[in-house]
């Protein structure tokens, strides 16, 4: 549509609306616009960077491969007061990667007091970058005020120096990986729980008939999560240069260990190798300061990770060039239709895809994977466009992030080469159900439905399911999984009987699932795409990289313009927006969106709930 029907049109509404409405219009783009002022103008945000400077890394939330809020949403709670809940993997990477090179920055410092976690893969993403700063003979610091617990501690052992307030301490709790289990609850309030599964290690659909896990899905916990920790706790030995026996001590016996320091655990910490320094923040800062003296006194001369990267101008977007290998983030679990950041929505998704099909610069396409699966007509319709995709000619490359398990997995199999990173969760090859009914709780509250219907089956949950209700679930659910390990064979190379060893939804960690032909390779997200160019006749440096995702340049550009806008209303008209009834409803609503993510047509999903706790 041309630039001057889009005006016409808009002039006309404007003259529909009125007097009011056109003030009113003008009045909000005024708005805006004082917020791309103030926005830009922001004194807060440094705009150089002195030589001696240290770059602190100060992680806040989760790591994660892309955010599950947009420019807006994220904007608007960062100015609102909230804590930034979520910290992109690239661009902790990217700032510690050009810090390397860059002869401004001397340190780095690792802040993470606010600093939640992520995967192990994305932990591990961030420790090799850490490495390779090592490498430039600049010092690596770390530090907290509260003390470190597992993921914190993964990436501050790597330190050169680790100081610890001293009335704080080390807590490493490990990995977990729990669910809770309501079939007593079920039956007390009469419920009925209708389960149909393919796979005994099929785990997600049993907290719905039973009290606990199936010795099969503990096993297979058991397994892979055992896999994961050694590893943690090799990497962190080597790392601190103390024996493993030392830090398995420490952490599996913390009681002995504060009997033997006199309670002291950060005595115990420095005593047993785990930290360098014990430190208070003036003492720290004092500390800093010797290091990078500011221009003025008393004044550190150092630089945030967010300030590093707009003044260094490090974009996570990659250059575009005539020929590209096109990027999609498929980040979250897999819904029908179409929904927000966070989640892989199949008919949203598909146009990703489409968008990549119809791009010709685009010479390959990569298809970056976090997600544990979800919708098993989502994934399909997904995996479907794929093959689209794949039968232009040009070659997919799937690359697994933390996990890529389910229907992470079945997305992933038509891709012409499948890489996955050494603590990559993966697997799960299965199919279950679930389908509640109320009639018997509703009976007990003297509520009853009665009437007529001219075909004998149940299409209500007020409804017990019949057996013949049961049979054609259980029958279509057999179906699916047919399909699943069909489609996985066709896509590696093996018969349907090979794939189904070693499936019924097993976990398997990347290593692992190169061994038994679930994945072709172990790399990165970065190796994947240059396998992608290789795939496509693409020249090393001669290819650039499109990313293709679904937020709007105007949310881009906008978006904290318009947040800041609104949080200034907000504030005029006295709505307070740090108070705790803000917190309720956003926790309220992340529990809608977990309860809207069971939106399969059929009831039926690929599955994996198999994310460290």
């Amino acid at each position: 549509m041309k630039i001057k029907s889009i005006m016409s049109k808009f002039g006309r509404f404007l003259d529909a609306t009125g007097l009011f409405a056109k003030r009113l219009v003008v009045f909000i783009i005024l708005l805006i616009f004082i917020g791309v002022l103030f926005s830009s103008g922001s004194g807060d945000q440094q705009n150089e960077i002195l030589d001696g400077s240290i770059l602190s890394l100060d992680l806040q939330g989760y790591l994660v491969e892309e955010k599950t809020q947009s420019e807006f949403e994220a904007a608007f709670a960062e100015f609102s007061g909230e804590l930034n809940n979520e910290t992109l993997v690239s661009d902790v990477v990217n700032a510690i990667e050009m810090a390397k090179n860059d002869e401004s920055i001397s340190f780095l410092l690792l802040e993470m007091d606010d600093f939640l976690g992520g995967s192990p893969t994305k932990l591990q993403n961030v420790s090799d970058a850490i490495r390779d700063f090592k490498e430039s003979e600049k010092k690596v610091i770390a530090y907290s005020d509260y003390g470190y617990n597992t993921p914190q501690y993964y990436l501050a052992s790597l330190a050169d120096e680790v100081h610890m307030h001293d009335y704080a301490a080390i807590f490493i709790s490990g990995y977990r990986s729990y669910r809770t289990y309501y079939k007593s609850f079920f039956d007390k309030f009469y419920i009925d729980s209708n389960v149909f599964k393919v796979g005994e290690f099929k785990a997600f659909v049993e907290p719905y008939f039973r009290d606990n896990m199936s010795d099969e899905s503990k096993n297979n916990i058991i397994e892979w999560i055992s896999v994961l920790w050694s590893s943690y706790l090799e990497e962190v030995a080597s790392a601190r240069e103390i024996e493993i026996e030392t830090l398995e001590k420490y952490i599996q016996s913390l009681d002995v260990v504060a009997d033997e320091s006199n309670d002291d655990l950060a005595v115990a910490s420095l005593d047993m190798g785990l930290i360098d320094k014990l430190s208070n923040k003036r003492e720290f800062r004092d500390y800093l300061y010797s290091l990078a003296p500011g221009e003025e006194d008393n004044e550190i001369n150092i630089v945030g990770r967010n300030d590093y990267l707009n003044i260094s101008q490090i974009e996570s977007d990659y250059q575009i060039e005539e020929n590209n290998v096109g990027l999609i983030i498929a980040t979250g679990g897999i819904v029908d239709g179409s929904a927000g950041p966070g989640s892989i929505a199949g008919d949203d998704f598909i146009k990703l895809i489409r968008d990549a099909y119809e791009d010709e610069s685009i010479k390959a396409l990569v298809l970056r994977v976090d997600s544990g699966g979800g919708s098993a007509y989502a994934s399909e319709v997904i995996a479907d466009e794929l093959e689209k995709f794949k039968s232009s000619g040009r070659p997919i490359v799937a690359s697994m992030g933390g996990v890529a398990a389910s229907g992470g997995y079945y997305i992933s199999a038509p891709a012409n080469q499948i890489f996955a990173e050494p603590h990559t969760i993966t697997g799960s090859i299965g199919v279950g159900g679930f389908i509640p009914t109320f009639e018997r709780a509703l009976d007990q509250i003297g509520i009853h439905e009665d009437g007529y219907s001219t075909v004998d089956t149940t299409t209500s949950v007020t409804k017990t399911l019949t057996e013949k209700d049961k049979k054609l679930m259980q029958s279509g659910t057999d179906l699916v999984y047919k399909k699943f390990i069909t489609k996985v064979g066709e896509n590696r190379n093996m018969t349907i009987d090979e794939v189904d060893k070693i499936a019924r939804g097993k976990v398997w960690i990347g290593q692992k699932a190169l061994e038994i032909g679930l994945v072709d390779q172990l790399g990165t997200l970065a190796e994947a795409i240059d396998k992608a160019a290789e795939l496509a006749e693409l020249e090393k440096d001669t290819f650039g990289v499109k990313a293709i995702d679904r937020e709007s340049q105007f949310e881009k550009i906008f978006g904290i313009p318009i947040a800041k806008t609104v949080i200034g209303i907000m504030k005029i008209m006295g709505i307070n927006l740090n108070n705790s009834n803000l917190k309720v409803l956003n926790n309220l609503s992340n529990s809608m969106d977990e309860l809207n993510s069971y939106n399969d047509p059929r009831g039926i999903y690929m599955n994996c709930f198999c994310e460290l706790k």
